[in-house]
């Protein structure tokens, strides 16, 4: 071999070398109360094509749990640790109304346990965030005229001090690690906003432009009196609009082509709106599954033989009848609940080609390749179409049934995860972070801004994402407004309280199921006369579970919220 051969030799074999060293980038795509089978490759009617070609390209999670309910599943997939342990335990939400004098419930983010953006960030990341935060935090400290709404908002018991107002500053996204951020910081608002109309979204630290650039006929529904007041104002209207699903894609598309300008890797975190109350999507999409929706029991049937054919439910499981909601009501009613089914799909099929247009960025800038992309929902429907886009799984967002706290996701990485792939071991949303410090050769430390921090509860589960079978966690707690939940060994499932914790006061003793996932996913054969041992147990467990998390009795909270019970 000549000296130039050997050379050519030596520096392809370098490069090949540093190609394999290099850290890949990691985006994270968040949908906000989609349904179990909402997607077309999780057995559903909605047009979903995008999303679908990722499931082709990757790999379909069967038992992936979120935390049932919006911010706790933020909470433990940005920490890696209970919710509880950061503020948003028994499902509070980041909103000051919510918010309560209890460490485990306090509803805004602790800021003395690291997010995967400052691990990632502080170790040679970009780290990129657009869309919904609900992680609590405010700019009262800009603005001081927000403290009357802040003292209207919470107990007696809480009091608004300057450590109080720094903390809330601190929770936001830019003192969180967010190099660059575009974000809605609360639960909902509109999607719709017209040219020169007053919104809600920050760049940075500083209220952002929206740009007006699609034209839109508006469907903007509304049924309360309140909800008519705070969302309807935009409904028939046409003209050019911001849409927050559009504009947010936009927005990471800019990012990533400016991100990958740079050498470092990139950690993106895109949290949609959609498909999330208020209910609103362009006209023609609403129209279209208006048509599709005529038989609504032709649906959730079709979504259950979808999910078994896909391989996603067993063939002989049992499912409950759950139709109450487009069967046995008035047709008024049904009809209504037909118009709200047909939005929220409207809004599935415009989040999916968004999907669709954010990965083409990554293509285009060159970026794809080396991407782990993970999709997933922040848990089931919500109660007003939950029973139908949650089928053939019992149960809605924030009650801990399988429809509420089983959600759909889909990961794929080029080269690395084997296409079109069904994963079936049990994973949690807090196993992520673990998982993405490893893809990033990053330790999770023991102390953090000097203090001692909470130690990991998810595991890495890049073994999984391998291809390798790796054993369920041992447990996995989900605590919901006095609800309690243990998945045992992937296979056991015990509910205490289960449903609206008010109807459950009402009645004597406390209510258990128990369920057998692995031949009983519907949860519609309670086995608690047929195990009392293990009932026993788990019981303790979730108990135990409870008191290390610090999480404060329902009844309690109830007595400070009497107006705000669910």
């Amino acid at each position: 071999m000549n000296l130039k051969v050997l050379i050519l030799f030596l520096v392809a074999s370098f490069s090949v070398c540093a190609h394999a060293q290099q850290r890949p980038n990691i985006v994270v795509i968040l949908s906000d109360d989609a349904g179990y089978t909402d997607l077309g490759s999780f057995g559903g009617e909605i047009d979903t094509p995008n999303l679908d070609s990722l499931a082709q390209q990757g790999m379909r999670f069967s038992a992936f749990y979120s935390n049932a309910r919006c911010s706790p599943t933020r909470a433990s997939l940005l920490t890696g640790v209970d919710s509880a342990k950061v503020g948003f335990g028994g499902g509070v939400v980041g909103d000051w109304v919510r918010e309560l004098p209890f460490e485990a419930h306090r509803g805004r983010l602790a800021y003395d346990q690291p997010l995967i953006s400052e691990l990632l960030g502080d170790n040679g990341y970009q780290t990129l965030m657009v869309g919904k935060w609900h992680l609590g935090g405010s700019y009262i400290k800009h603005n001081p005229q927000m403290a009357e709404g802040w003292k209207r908002t919470h107990p007696p018991q809480m009091q608004l001090t300057q450590e109080e107002i720094e903390l809330d500053y601190l929770a936001l996204p830019p003192q969180r690690g967010f190099q660059q951020s575009f974000v809605f910081h609360g639960a909902q608002g509109n999607l719709f906003y017209l040219p020169n109309k007053p919104h809600e979204y920050y760049e940075g630290n500083k209220p952002a432009k929206l740009k007006y650039d699609y034209h839109y006929t508006m469907h903007c529904y509304a049924k309360t009196p309140f909800a008519k007041k705070m969302y309807s104002d935009c409904h028939g209207k046409k003209g050019h609009a911001f849409y927050a699903t559009d504009g947010m894609t936009d927005k990471a598309v800019d990012m990533i082509k400016d991100a990958s300008k740079k050498d470092d890797p990139f950690f993106m975190y895109v949290a949609y709106r959609a498909p999330h109350k208020p209910l609103q999507a362009p006209e023609e999409l609403v129209q279209k599954y208006l048509a599709r929706y005529s038989d609504l029991q032709k649906i959730a049937d079709d979504r259950h033989a979808g999910l078994v054919k896909q391989g996603l439910y067993p063939k002989d499981a049992e499912v409950r009848n759950n139709n109450y909601m487009w069967t046995k009501q008035d047709k008024a009613k049904i009809e209504e609940f037909r118009l709200m089914s047909a939005v929220h799909a409207a809004m599935m099929e415009k989040l999916d080609e968004n999907i669709g247009k954010l990965v083409q960025g990554l293509k285009d800038s060159g970026e794809y390749d080396n991407t782990l992309i993970v999709y997933m929902s922040d848990n089931g429907s919500a109660s007003h179409i939950g029973d139908l886009m949650n089928a053939p799984y019992n149960g809605v967002k924030a009650l801990l049934w399988e429809g509420g706290a089983r959600a759909h996701a889909i990961a794929t990485w080029p080269n690395v995860i084997k296409p079109n792939t069904i994963n079936n071991d049990v994973i949690w949303v807090g196993d992520f972070m673990p998982t993405f410090l490893e893809m990033a050769n990053t330790q999770f430390p023991t102390s953090y801004r000097g203090k001692k921090i909470h130690p990991l509860d998810g595991r890495s589960v890049l073994a999984s994402l391998k291809g390798e079978k790796i054993a369920p966690p041992e447990t996995i707690f989900n605590n919901d407004k006095g609800q309690q939940s243990v998945i045992y060994q992937g296979r056991w499932k015990l509910l205490i309280e289960p449903g609206w914790y008010l109807q459950t006061l009402a009645k004597p003793g406390v209510s258990i199921e128990l369920y057998d996932l692995a031949n009983d996913p519907g949860e519609t054969k309670n086995l608690v006369k047929h195990y009392p041992e293990l009932v026993t147990k788990l019981v303790k467990m979730s108990e135990q579970w409870k008191v290390a998390n610090k999480i404060t009795d329902y009844a309690e909270i109830i007595k400070l919220k009497p107006n705000d019970p669910y």
